[in-house]
């Protein structure tokens, strides 16, 4: 499996920044004869200036056509008698990748241009915009960037443009598409862009959506639409959505490892318990069986632990016993529980939600723990043992009730569950796996009263 997150997209030889993989075998071909020659002079000191002289020749020719492709000077002139970009005007020049956005590049307006220039310029979709920050309103100018890095763009009625004809063809596209009606069929943009690979792609994209990219072209993460339709999908909370994405896409392609890191960040870093689920989903249908690694090591360390701990907590887990201790100093366990259902009620003697929720759970637990055939096992997580217990007496609490700063727990309750925020609770069935969690107890009540409608219907 390649992974992306760790491959090296800089090749710098003698401080050159490679893109094209020709140029690349050119240059180490080049570099393995000159470590000969120099082996050749020291080993048999002879001045072979022929050889020298063929050598610099390739390493010109190389520097001649890397500089040639990498240097970019896209001269914007603004002609329109109703523009606003007065002189003196800042511009930007402002590219993307993913969730990211890079400004290439900034210049003000001159004599009515904007010339931007610099190195390294990836294909992609650019724009011109008078504010840094992201806005229609911001944006001046659209075009992409792929087969050429030196051309003119008149910003007037025409349209103008020279040096780039798949910038021509990409804005003759979009003119010739905007006058038909309905959306334009692959063959008819394949038409209206003559060949020219990253417009066709781009402007199937804009007027196809996700069902006209039949391609994982990375290329596409440059493009903010293309962010934006995947984002709706991963997190969508739907796990056919999120799985539609890496099916079409691929997991081994850059497309896919890239959206799939910003996944699993989104569905962690929430701690929401209702992720819990889909974060899991992601984690062992693709990261862990593919042996990715996307993240730094420390978060790395923090994803793994989190999902060893939400493994804890998913439907159909079997929870280890618990033991600890009631105010007495009497043990309490789990195992010493023998009705058909389980509540684990984890809650806080400071917590507001505690606070209101606890006495009703109580309440229910003495009018109907025979009906329900039910046990209440009360986990209070404070190290205040004193607030603890005016609490529970202020309530007047009846299902055992054990607090963590008792101490004598036979493990680390509050880490094994990942315990955050309170009250969090788990329903156990007879061989106490997780049937339900972070409930209601207004949902609990229903899932009672629905396991047996008509006993409780009669009453």
């Amino acid at each position: 499996m390649q992974n992306y997150k760790n491959i090296k997209h800089e090749s710098k030889i003698i401080f050159y920044y490679f893109q094209d993989n020709n140029l690349i075998k050119l240059a180490s071909f080049t570099l393995r004869i000159a470590n000969f020659i120099v082996l050749l002079q020291t080993k048999f000191k002879i001045m072979l200036k022929k050889f020298n002289l063929v050598l610099i020749v390739s390493f010109c020719v190389i520097f001649s056509a890397f500089a040639q492709k990498q240097n970019f000077k896209i001269t914007i002139h603004d002609n329109n008698s109703n523009s606003q970009l007065e002189e003196g005007t800042m511009t930007y020049l402002v590219g993307y990748y993913g969730y990211d956005i890079t400004i290439y590049d900034s210049v003000p307006i001159k004599k009515n241009c904007a010339a931007f220039k610099g190195k390294n310029l990836p294909d992609g979709y650019y724009e011109m915009r008078v504010k840094a920050e992201v806005g229609t309103q911001n944006c001046y100018l659209r075009f992409i960037v792929s087969e050429g890095r030196k051309f003119d763009y008149w910003m007037d009625a025409a349209g103008h443009i020279e040096g780039s004809d798949e910038n021509v063809a990409y804005q003759l596209a979009h003119f010739q598409i905007n006058t038909e009606d309905g959306i334009p069929t692959m063959l008819t943009l394949e038409e209206a862009t003559h060949g020219h690979d990253l417009a066709l792609k781009y402007l199937a994209l804009e007027y196809g959506g996700l069902d006209y990219c039949q391609t994982s072209d990375p290329r596409l993460l440059r493009h903010p639409l293309f962010t934006e339709l995947i984002y709706d999908k991963i997190t969508s909370e739907n796990v056919a959505k999120i799985d539609s994405v890496f099916d079409r896409f691929g997991i081994d392609t850059e497309i896919g490892q890239y959206f799939l890191e910003k996944a699993l960040k989104y569905y962690f870093m929430d701690n929401n318990v209702a992720y819990d689920d889909i974060l899991l989903h992601l984690y062992d249908k693709y990261y862990a069986p593919n042996n990715l690694l996307l993240f730094s090591e420390n978060f790395e360390r923090r994803l793994k632990k989190g999902i060893e701990r939400k493994r804890h907590m998913s439907i159909g887990a079997e929870v280890p016993v618990i033991r600890s201790k009631e105010a007495d100093g009497h043990e309490v366990s789990t195992d010493q529980m023998q009705r058909q259902h389980i509540v684990v009620w984890f809650w806080d003697a400071d917590c507001e939600d505690c606070l209101e929720e606890t006495p009703i759970l109580n309440q229910m637990y003495i009018e109907h723990q025979d009906d329900y055939d039910f046990d209440v096992y009360g986990y209070c997580i404070t190290a205040d043992v004193n607030r603890w217990k005016k609490v529970t007496e202020e309530i007047g609490i009846q299902f055992p009730n054990t607090c963590d700063g008792l101490g004598g727990n036979n493990y680390d309750v509050i880490d094994y569950f990942n315990i955050l925020t309170t009250p969090a609770c788990l329903l156990l069935d007879t061989d106490h796996k997780i049937i339900m969690r972070q409930f209601s107890l207004e949902e609990l009540e229903n899932f009672f009263n629905d396991l047996n409608p008509a006993k409780f219907n009669e009453e």
